[in-house]
């Protein structure tokens, strides 16, 4: 952890240190619970500004398998051979 010096006069202080300064303690006093509840939010406020067709590139690319048909496990087990084990 780094620390700064505060200079006596405040108009000579470094806001964008002492910015850094203050984010890197906030976020290593944080928890990883609430680390992820503040990225998903502002994760969903980034993609809510998506069109539909940016966020549907953005998943065919990057997820595909999100687009995939969900598979019906019960109907698969039904149909498979019984080997003993797991049915």
């Amino acid at each position: 952890m780094s620390f700064i010096s505060f200079p006596t006069d405040p108009n000579t202080m470094n806001r964008s240190e002492l910015q850094d300064n203050m984010i890197q303690q906030i976020l290593d006093d944080m928890d990883i619970k609430t680390m992820m509840a503040i990225l998903y939010d502002n994760m969903s406020e980034s993609y809510d500004k998506y069109s539909d067709t940016e966020l549907m590139e953005e998943v065919k690319e990057y997820y595909p398998h999100l687009l995939e048909e969900e598979t019906d496990f019960g109907a698969l087990e039904a149909t498979a051979d019984d080997y003993g084990v797991g049915k």
